[in-house]
Protein backbone atom coordinates (compact mmCIF):
# COMPACT_ATOMS: atom_id res chain seq x y z
CA UNK A 1 0.00 0.00 0.00
CA UNK A 2 1.71 3.47 -1.20
CA UNK A 3 0.53 6.70 0.91
CA UNK A 4 -0.78 9.50 -0.76
CA UNK A 5 0.58 12.26 0.78
CA UNK A 6 -1.80 15.39 0.87
CA UNK A 7 -0.47 18.25 -1.25
CA UNK A 8 -2.97 21.39 -0.40
CA UNK A 9 -3.52 22.90 2.77
CA UNK A 10 -5.37 26.38 3.94
CA UNK A 11 -3.87 27.98 7.20
CA UNK A 12 -6.91 29.23 9.17
CA UNK A 13 -5.87 32.04 11.23
CA UNK A 14 -6.77 33.55 14.69
CA UNK A 15 -10.20 35.63 15.13
CA UNK A 16 -11.26 38.61 16.74
CA UNK A 17 -14.47 39.23 17.59
CA UNK A 18 -14.98 43.03 17.96
CA UNK A 19 -17.58 45.14 19.43
CA UNK A 20 -19.68 47.18 16.33
CA UNK A 21 -22.93 49.49 15.80
CA UNK A 22 -24.90 47.33 13.40
CA UNK A 23 -23.31 43.54 15.75
CA UNK A 24 -20.82 41.55 16.38
CA UNK A 25 -17.62 41.74 13.51
CA UNK A 26 -15.02 39.21 12.92
CA UNK A 27 -11.11 40.23 12.27
CA UNK A 28 -9.98 37.23 10.52
CA UNK A 29 -6.18 37.34 9.05
CA UNK A 30 -2.46 38.27 10.74
CA UNK A 31 -0.26 41.64 10.42
CA UNK A 32 -0.26 42.78 7.13
CA UNK A 33 -3.30 41.36 5.58
CA UNK A 34 -7.28 40.85 7.63
CA UNK A 35 -10.42 40.24 6.23
CA UNK A 36 -13.46 42.19 8.05
CA UNK A 37 -16.72 40.68 8.10
CA UNK A 38 -19.88 42.01 9.30
CA UNK A 39 -23.77 42.68 8.79
CA UNK A 40 -22.72 44.97 5.80
CA UNK A 41 -20.46 42.89 3.74
CA UNK A 42 -17.09 41.40 3.55
CA UNK A 43 -14.06 44.34 3.54
CA UNK A 44 -10.10 43.14 2.53
CA UNK A 45 -7.35 44.98 4.02
CA UNK A 46 -4.08 43.99 2.35
CA UNK A 47 -1.09 45.92 3.51
CA UNK A 48 2.76 45.99 2.77
CA UNK A 49 4.34 45.45 6.37
CA UNK A 50 7.40 48.44 7.04
CA UNK A 51 6.21 50.50 4.16
CA UNK A 52 3.00 51.96 5.75
CA UNK A 53 0.82 51.28 2.86
CA UNK A 54 -2.12 49.12 2.49
CA UNK A 55 -4.91 48.50 0.57
CA UNK A 56 -8.76 48.39 1.23
CA UNK A 57 -11.19 46.51 -1.06
CA UNK A 58 -15.00 47.84 -1.04
CA UNK A 59 -17.35 46.11 0.91
CA UNK A 60 -18.98 43.68 -0.97
CA UNK A 61 -22.28 42.00 0.44
CA UNK A 62 -22.67 38.59 2.36
CA UNK A 63 -25.29 36.87 1.24
CA UNK A 64 -26.62 35.12 3.84
CA UNK A 65 -29.72 33.61 2.60
CA UNK A 66 -27.94 31.00 0.73
CA UNK A 67 -25.54 30.41 3.67
CA UNK A 68 -28.38 30.17 6.20
CA UNK A 69 -30.04 27.66 3.92
CA UNK A 70 -26.52 25.81 2.26
CA UNK A 71 -24.22 26.69 4.82
CA UNK A 72 -21.81 24.04 4.31
CA UNK A 73 -22.77 21.75 1.14
CA UNK A 74 -24.06 22.87 -2.43
CA UNK A 75 -27.21 22.03 -3.63
CA UNK A 76 -28.29 18.56 -3.97
CA UNK A 77 -29.12 18.45 -7.63
CA UNK A 78 -25.40 19.78 -7.88
CA UNK A 79 -22.87 16.86 -7.82
CA UNK A 80 -20.01 17.85 -5.06
CA UNK A 81 -17.77 14.37 -6.24
CA UNK A 82 -15.09 13.86 -3.52
CA UNK A 83 -16.69 14.62 0.21
CA UNK A 84 -18.23 12.34 2.21
CA UNK A 85 -22.02 13.58 3.75
CA UNK A 86 -22.55 14.19 6.89
CA UNK A 87 -23.71 11.85 9.65
CA UNK A 88 -27.59 11.54 9.82
CA UNK A 89 -29.10 12.94 12.66
CA UNK A 90 -29.65 9.38 14.41
CA UNK A 91 -30.25 7.91 17.63
CA UNK A 92 -26.69 6.98 17.66
CA UNK A 93 -25.85 10.43 17.38
CA UNK A 94 -29.09 12.67 18.15
CA UNK A 95 -31.59 13.36 21.25
CA UNK A 96 -34.36 11.85 20.49
CA UNK A 97 -38.07 13.56 22.25
CA UNK A 98 -41.66 13.02 21.88
CA UNK A 99 -43.72 15.74 23.57
CA UNK A 100 -46.76 14.32 25.79
CA UNK A 101 -50.18 14.26 23.37
CA UNK A 102 -52.00 17.24 23.35
CA UNK A 103 -49.12 19.80 24.96
CA UNK A 104 -47.30 22.20 22.87
CA UNK A 105 -43.72 21.28 22.34
CA UNK A 106 -41.08 24.23 23.71
CA UNK A 107 -38.12 24.12 21.23
CA UNK A 108 -35.85 26.76 19.24
CA UNK A 109 -35.45 26.70 15.65
CA UNK A 110 -33.01 24.46 13.09
CA UNK A 111 -29.32 25.28 14.20
CA UNK A 112 -29.14 26.37 10.37
CA UNK A 113 -31.36 29.45 11.00
CA UNK A 114 -30.07 30.31 14.14
CA UNK A 115 -26.66 32.15 13.42
CA UNK A 116 -26.67 36.42 14.04
CA UNK A 117 -26.14 37.63 10.17
CA UNK A 118 -23.24 39.47 11.55
CA UNK A 119 -22.10 36.13 11.93
CA UNK A 120 -22.31 33.80 9.09
CA UNK A 121 -18.95 34.54 7.67
CA UNK A 122 -17.37 32.99 11.01
CA UNK A 123 -19.68 30.13 11.42
CA UNK A 124 -18.87 29.03 7.19
CA UNK A 125 -15.39 29.99 8.88
CA UNK A 126 -15.23 27.49 11.59
CA UNK A 127 -17.32 25.06 8.86
CA UNK A 128 -14.69 25.01 6.56
CA UNK A 129 -11.89 24.19 8.92
CA UNK A 130 -13.84 21.47 10.99
CA UNK A 131 -13.99 19.73 7.34
CA UNK A 132 -10.24 20.24 6.44
CA UNK A 133 -9.75 18.71 10.40
CA UNK A 134 -11.47 15.82 9.53
CA UNK A 135 -9.64 15.50 6.41
CA UNK A 136 -6.52 15.65 8.01
CA UNK A 137 -7.22 13.74 10.91
CA UNK A 138 -8.47 10.92 8.27
CA UNK A 139 -4.67 11.22 5.91
CA UNK A 140 -2.69 10.93 9.56
CA UNK A 141 -4.33 7.66 10.83
CA UNK A 142 -3.39 6.41 7.11
CA UNK A 143 0.01 7.58 7.63
CA UNK A 144 0.40 6.30 10.98
CA UNK A 145 -0.65 2.82 10.12
CA UNK A 146 1.33 2.88 7.07
CA UNK A 147 4.21 3.85 9.06
CA UNK A 148 3.69 0.65 11.73
CA UNK A 149 3.63 -1.40 8.77
CA UNK A 150 6.26 -0.32 6.93
CA UNK A 151 7.97 -1.09 10.67
CA UNK A 152 6.81 -4.21 11.25
CA UNK A 153 7.85 -5.62 7.60
CA UNK A 154 11.33 -3.94 7.70
CA UNK A 155 12.44 -5.60 11.14
CA UNK A 156 10.79 -8.64 9.99
CA UNK A 157 12.73 -8.70 6.43
CA UNK A 158 16.06 -7.43 8.63
CA UNK A 159 15.60 -10.26 11.35
CA UNK A 160 15.33 -12.92 8.74
CA UNK A 161 17.58 -15.36 8.02
CA UNK A 162 17.24 -14.93 4.41
CA UNK A 163 17.69 -10.54 4.39
CA UNK A 164 20.35 -11.22 1.86
CA UNK A 165 17.39 -11.85 -0.39
CA UNK A 166 15.37 -9.11 0.79
CA UNK A 167 17.94 -6.29 0.31
CA UNK A 168 16.01 -3.60 -2.46
CA UNK A 169 13.08 -4.53 -0.49
CA UNK A 170 14.94 -3.47 3.05
CA UNK A 171 16.45 -0.82 1.31
CA UNK A 172 13.16 0.81 -0.73
CA UNK A 173 11.44 0.46 2.99
CA UNK A 174 14.72 2.31 4.96
CA UNK A 175 14.18 4.79 1.94
CA UNK A 176 10.22 4.99 2.22
CA UNK A 177 10.31 4.98 6.29
CA UNK A 178 11.82 8.13 6.67
CA UNK A 179 9.26 10.10 4.03
CA UNK A 180 6.20 8.81 6.06
CA UNK A 181 7.46 9.95 9.36
CA UNK A 182 8.24 13.28 7.84
CA UNK A 183 4.54 12.87 6.37
CA UNK A 184 3.36 12.24 9.72
CA UNK A 185 4.99 15.16 11.35
CA UNK A 186 3.79 17.71 8.75
CA UNK A 187 0.18 16.39 9.05
CA UNK A 188 0.51 16.48 12.84
CA UNK A 189 1.71 20.31 12.47
CA UNK A 190 -1.32 20.91 9.95
CA UNK A 191 -3.87 19.24 12.51
CA UNK A 192 -3.18 22.08 14.99
CA UNK A 193 -3.42 24.79 12.24
CA UNK A 194 -7.04 24.03 11.11
CA UNK A 195 -8.19 24.99 15.23
CA UNK A 196 -9.64 28.45 14.66
CA UNK A 197 -8.50 30.60 18.09
CA UNK A 198 -10.90 33.48 18.82
CA UNK A 199 -10.64 36.37 21.08
CA UNK A 200 -13.09 38.64 22.01
CA UNK A 201 -12.01 42.27 22.36
CA UNK A 202 -13.89 44.05 25.13
CA UNK A 203 -13.28 46.99 28.22
CA UNK A 204 -12.16 46.34 31.50
CA UNK A 205 -15.83 46.64 32.42
CA UNK A 206 -17.09 44.14 30.16
CA UNK A 207 -14.49 41.60 31.36
CA UNK A 208 -15.06 42.58 35.13
CA UNK A 209 -19.22 42.21 33.79
CA UNK A 210 -18.32 39.03 32.32
CA UNK A 211 -16.51 37.26 35.54
CA UNK A 212 -19.82 38.38 37.13
CA UNK A 213 -21.77 36.63 35.36
CA UNK A 214 -19.66 33.58 35.49
CA UNK A 215 -19.63 33.48 39.53
CA UNK A 216 -24.05 33.84 38.89
CA UNK A 217 -23.81 31.08 36.50
CA UNK A 218 -21.70 28.57 39.35
CA UNK A 219 -24.08 29.42 42.19
CA UNK A 220 -27.19 28.68 39.77
CA UNK A 221 -25.34 25.33 38.19
CA UNK A 222 -25.52 24.60 42.13
CA UNK A 223 -29.61 24.33 42.11
CA UNK A 224 -30.46 21.20 43.87
CA UNK A 225 -33.07 20.97 40.99
CA UNK A 226 -32.89 21.89 37.18
CA UNK A 227 -35.52 20.65 34.56
CA UNK A 228 -36.01 21.86 31.29
CA UNK A 229 -39.32 22.69 30.27
CA UNK A 230 -40.21 20.77 27.14
CA UNK A 231 -43.87 21.18 26.45
CA UNK A 232 -46.70 23.09 28.27
CA UNK A 233 -50.69 23.36 27.37
CA UNK A 234 -53.45 25.39 29.68
CA UNK A 235 -54.88 23.83 31.89
CA UNK A 236 -58.82 23.26 31.83
CA UNK A 237 -59.25 24.71 35.78
CA UNK A 238 -62.53 23.51 36.23
CA UNK A 239 -62.45 20.13 34.96
CA UNK A 240 -59.18 19.39 36.81
CA UNK A 241 -60.19 20.97 39.62
CA UNK A 242 -56.85 22.72 40.09
CA UNK A 243 -55.83 26.04 40.47
CA UNK A 244 -52.90 26.05 38.22
CA UNK A 245 -53.20 27.82 35.12
CA UNK A 246 -50.28 25.84 33.13
CA UNK A 247 -49.06 22.11 32.78
CA UNK A 248 -45.83 21.49 31.83
CA UNK A 249 -43.71 18.58 31.15
CA UNK A 250 -40.25 18.83 32.61
CA UNK A 251 -37.01 16.77 31.97
CA UNK A 252 -34.31 16.79 34.64
CA UNK A 253 -30.80 18.65 32.89
CA UNK A 254 -27.49 19.78 33.85
CA UNK A 255 -25.77 22.74 34.02
CA UNK A 256 -22.03 23.00 33.48
CA UNK A 257 -18.97 24.46 32.30
CA UNK A 258 -17.66 22.63 29.30
CA UNK A 259 -16.12 23.35 26.16
CA UNK A 260 -16.53 22.67 22.66
CA UNK A 261 -13.94 21.83 19.93
CA UNK A 262 -15.90 24.16 17.27
CA UNK A 263 -13.40 26.66 18.61
CA UNK A 264 -10.63 27.97 20.85
CA UNK A 265 -11.83 30.57 23.75
CA UNK A 266 -10.28 31.92 26.58
CA UNK A 267 -12.32 30.11 29.66
CA UNK A 268 -14.69 27.44 29.54
CA UNK A 269 -18.08 27.67 28.05
CA UNK A 270 -21.26 28.08 30.59
CA UNK A 271 -23.70 24.92 29.18
CA UNK A 272 -27.18 24.67 29.77
CA UNK A 273 -28.21 21.66 28.73
CA UNK A 274 -31.37 20.67 26.34
CA UNK A 275 -33.40 17.62 26.81
CA UNK A 276 -35.76 18.05 23.55
CA UNK A 277 -32.69 19.69 21.04
CA UNK A 278 -29.27 20.91 21.11
CA UNK A 279 -27.38 22.76 24.41
CA UNK A 280 -26.64 26.05 24.40
CA UNK A 281 -23.06 27.25 25.16
CA UNK A 282 -22.29 31.29 26.67
CA UNK A 283 -18.81 32.73 25.67
CA UNK A 284 -18.07 35.75 26.31
CA UNK A 285 -20.22 37.72 23.62
CA UNK A 286 -21.55 34.52 21.80
CA UNK A 287 -24.05 31.82 22.25
CA UNK A 288 -23.09 28.55 20.37
CA UNK A 289 -25.63 25.93 19.89
CA UNK A 290 -23.52 22.68 18.24
CA UNK A 291 -25.59 19.97 17.07
CA UNK A 292 -25.02 16.17 17.39
CA UNK A 293 -24.28 15.78 13.36
CA UNK A 294 -21.80 18.82 13.08
CA UNK A 295 -23.88 21.66 12.09
CA UNK A 296 -23.72 24.58 14.50
CA UNK A 297 -25.21 28.31 15.22
CA UNK A 298 -23.65 31.30 16.58
CA UNK A 299 -25.00 33.86 18.16
CA UNK A 300 -24.46 37.28 19.24
CA UNK A 301 -24.95 37.48 23.23
CA UNK A 302 -27.01 40.44 22.95
CA UNK A 303 -29.56 39.11 20.20
CA UNK A 304 -30.06 36.61 22.72
CA UNK A 305 -32.90 37.89 25.55
CA UNK A 306 -32.36 35.83 28.90
CA UNK A 307 -35.14 36.31 31.31
CA UNK A 308 -36.08 34.54 34.95
CA UNK A 309 -39.13 35.27 36.96
CA UNK A 310 -39.80 33.92 40.07
CA UNK A 311 -42.71 30.96 39.64
CA UNK A 312 -45.41 29.54 41.97
CA UNK A 313 -45.03 25.74 41.19
CA UNK A 314 -47.62 23.04 42.62
CA UNK A 315 -44.96 20.39 43.67
CA UNK A 316 -45.74 16.73 43.52
CA UNK A 317 -42.27 14.86 43.24
CA UNK A 318 -40.66 15.96 46.23
CA UNK A 319 -39.41 19.83 47.65
CA UNK A 320 -36.08 20.17 46.93
CA UNK A 321 -33.97 21.65 49.70
CA UNK A 322 -32.85 24.77 48.17
CA UNK A 323 -36.01 26.15 47.56
CA UNK A 324 -38.87 27.97 49.58
CA UNK A 325 -42.87 26.52 49.94
CA UNK A 326 -45.32 29.61 49.70
CA UNK A 327 -48.30 27.68 50.42
CA UNK A 328 -50.22 24.61 49.90
CA UNK A 329 -53.05 23.32 47.19
CA UNK A 330 -54.91 20.64 47.35
CA UNK A 331 -54.54 17.42 44.32
CA UNK A 332 -58.76 18.38 43.47
CA UNK A 333 -59.79 21.76 44.84
CA UNK A 334 -62.74 24.40 44.65
CA UNK A 335 -62.37 28.17 43.17
CA UNK A 336 -61.88 29.24 46.63
CA UNK A 337 -58.69 27.07 47.13
CA UNK A 338 -60.47 24.87 49.46
CA UNK A 339 -60.52 21.18 49.10
CA UNK A 340 -63.03 19.27 46.94
CA UNK A 341 -64.21 16.79 49.37
CA UNK A 342 -66.25 14.72 46.41
CA UNK A 343 -62.54 13.09 46.52
CA UNK A 344 -61.66 11.34 49.27
CA UNK A 345 -58.10 10.30 48.25
CA UNK A 346 -57.39 14.05 48.17
CA UNK A 347 -54.22 15.41 49.62
CA UNK A 348 -52.17 18.67 49.88
CA UNK A 349 -49.70 19.75 47.44
CA UNK A 350 -47.11 22.19 48.95
CA UNK A 351 -46.27 25.28 46.28
CA UNK A 352 -42.59 25.97 45.73
CA UNK A 353 -41.11 28.96 44.44
CA UNK A 354 -38.60 28.23 41.56
CA UNK A 355 -36.86 30.40 39.34
CA UNK A 356 -37.89 30.28 35.29
CA UNK A 357 -35.63 31.15 32.83
CA UNK A 358 -36.40 31.67 29.37
CA UNK A 359 -33.93 32.25 26.12
CA UNK A 360 -35.20 34.01 22.81
CA UNK A 361 -33.85 35.34 20.11
CA UNK A 362 -35.30 37.18 16.34
CA UNK A 363 -33.42 33.94 14.62
CA UNK A 364 -35.75 31.53 16.28
CA UNK A 365 -34.41 30.02 19.77
CA UNK A 366 -36.87 29.45 22.42
CA UNK A 367 -36.28 27.60 25.28
CA UNK A 368 -37.84 27.66 29.14
CA UNK A 369 -35.87 26.35 31.97
CA UNK A 370 -37.01 25.80 36.11
CA UNK A 371 -34.54 25.88 38.77
CA UNK A 372 -35.14 24.75 42.26
CA UNK A 373 -32.97 28.35 43.64
CA UNK A 374 -34.89 30.85 42.02
CA UNK A 375 -33.03 33.68 43.69
CA UNK A 376 -29.99 32.28 41.56
CA UNK A 377 -31.82 32.29 38.74
CA UNK A 378 -32.83 36.01 39.43
CA UNK A 379 -29.61 37.13 39.91
CA UNK A 380 -27.47 34.96 36.48
CA UNK A 381 -30.33 36.83 34.80
CA UNK A 382 -29.39 39.82 35.85
CA UNK A 383 -25.75 39.41 35.60
CA UNK A 384 -26.69 38.32 32.23
CA UNK A 385 -28.51 41.97 31.56
CA UNK A 386 -25.59 44.09 32.93
CA UNK A 387 -22.89 42.08 30.83
CA UNK A 388 -25.12 43.23 27.93
CA UNK A 389 -25.60 46.72 28.57
CA UNK A 390 -21.56 46.54 29.00
CA UNK A 391 -20.92 45.13 25.56
CA UNK A 392 -23.39 48.23 24.59
CA UNK A 393 -21.14 50.83 26.08
CA UNK A 394 -18.02 49.30 24.92
CA UNK A 395 -19.90 49.67 21.29
CA UNK A 396 -20.66 53.69 22.43
CA UNK A 397 -16.65 54.10 23.45
CA UNK A 398 -15.62 51.96 19.46
CA UNK A 399 -17.06 54.38 17.87
CA UNK A 400 -16.85 57.53 19.69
Amino acid sequence: MSLRFRQTFTLFPGVRLNIGKRGISASIGMPGATVNVGKKGVRATVGLPGTGLSYTTPTLPYDDGYSVTNPLNPAPTEPHLGSGSSPENTPSNAKIYMPVAGMNEISSASVEVLTSTSLLPLRDLIAKAREQRAEIKADLQEALAEESKQKSELARRKSSLFRWFYKRRIAELETLLPLTQAEISRLVSWEDSTKIAITFESSDASQRAYAAMVHAFDMLKSSVKKWDITADKATDQFAERTLATRSVNRHPVTFDFSSTDLIQFTGRAMRFENANGDDILLYPGVAVIPRADGAFALIDLRELQISSEYLRFHEEEGVPSDSRIDGYTWAKTNKNGSPDRRFKDNYQIPICIYGNITFHSQTGVTEEYMVSNADAAHAFAEAVKRYQISLTETEALVQA
